[in-house]
């Protein structure tokens, strides 16, 4: 579902850009008022660098279209909406300097499309679910799948808006997508069933749960290299009907398409860009958390 360049035209790329911006300034002043709510610096490093590293294991969903995994509301109910939202805007500002996966003038309708609607209102929804009693399994699975669905509709909305693809495009788009939604939302249903959360005074993960959070980690970049290479519903959508521009997403990206320039093998390329990227996303993500943290001694 990553934007490339010039896929989006006219004024939604300022417009989702300065709702993106609010929406990551709102969840980080609602983790700096509340400080001993915040999740931990390791919690959120190591959800960060997975929720990274689920999203390069592309499945083939049927011949020649593979999908993967958003994660936003994997990532909101172990880290709470604010700190889920700033982990998926994490994740896609590394993907696109790094790997120029997204176009870097789209960041801001990725961001919008898979942090803000993918972990806000996807973190937001689960939250409802379970206000109303509803048990936790439906309502992981129910918040994980119309994340997705309303991601797509977003996309869908976005690309009309820009006169950029025709409705038979966006119909096409948002069918695969369904899909792909009742995939999201029984991944992340098992996926939090190997990962407990225990939350208390905040979001915290159990010794176990981190255990849990970092095989998965360690696995998501072994099965890496073996990913699908079909396109994903994005790009088969739009390749369909011939929409898929040309230009480069971001050409000083130093991994694009997740290689490392330095190894020739296919499959060892990726895997060590892979490991690149989850070490990026723990270092920054940790150090953020930290000084987060250390704010709170200060207050304190």
């Amino acid at each position: 579902m990553h934007i490339p360049s010039e896929m989006l035209s006219g004024g939604i790329c300022p417009v989702s850009a300065a709702l993106s911006l609010a929406g990551v300034a709102a969840s980080a002043a609602l983790l700096l008022r509340r400080r001993e709510k915040a999740p931990r610096a390791i919690d959120f490093a190591l959800t960060s660098a997975t929720v990274f590293a689920l999203q390069m294991l592309n499945y083939p969903v049927w011949s020649g279209v593979s999908g993967h995994l958003i994660g936003g509301v994997f990532a909101a109910v172990l880290l709470g909406v604010p700190g889920g939202v700033l982990c998926m805007s994490l994740v896609l500002l590394v993907q696109t300097l790094l790997f120029a996966d997204g176009g870097l003038t789209m960041l801001g309708a990725n961001v919008f499309n898979m942090a803000i609607i993918g972990a806000g209102a996807g973190g937001l929804l689960f939250a409802w679910l379970k206000k109303r009693k509803i048990s936790r399994a439906v309502s992981v699975f129910l918040a994980g799948a119309v994340s997705v669905e309303l991601a797509a509709v977003a996309l869908g909305a976005e690309l009309l808006i820009s006169g950029n693809a025709p409705l038979s495009a966006v119909e096409t788009l948002i069918g695969v997508h369904t899909v792909l939604a009742l995939i999201e939302g029984a991944v992340t249903l098992g996926l939090l069933a190997l990962v407990r959360s225990v939350s208390a005074e905040g979001f915290a993960l159990s010794r176990r749960g981190i255990v849990s959070l970092g095989v998965l980690l360690g696995a998501a970049l072994l099965v890496a290299p073996f990913a699908s290479a079909f396109p994903d519903a994005f790009e088969w959508s739009m390749g369909k009907f011939s929409l898929l521009p040309d230009a480069p997403n971001f050409a000083n990206a130093p991994f694009a398409d997740y290689a490392f320039p330095v190894i020739s093998h296919e499959m060892l390329s990726n895997f060590f860009a892979g490991v690149i990227g989850a070490a990026v996303m723990f270092a920054v993500g940790f150090f953020l958390f930290a000084a987060l943290r250390r704010g709170e001694k200060k207050e304190a």
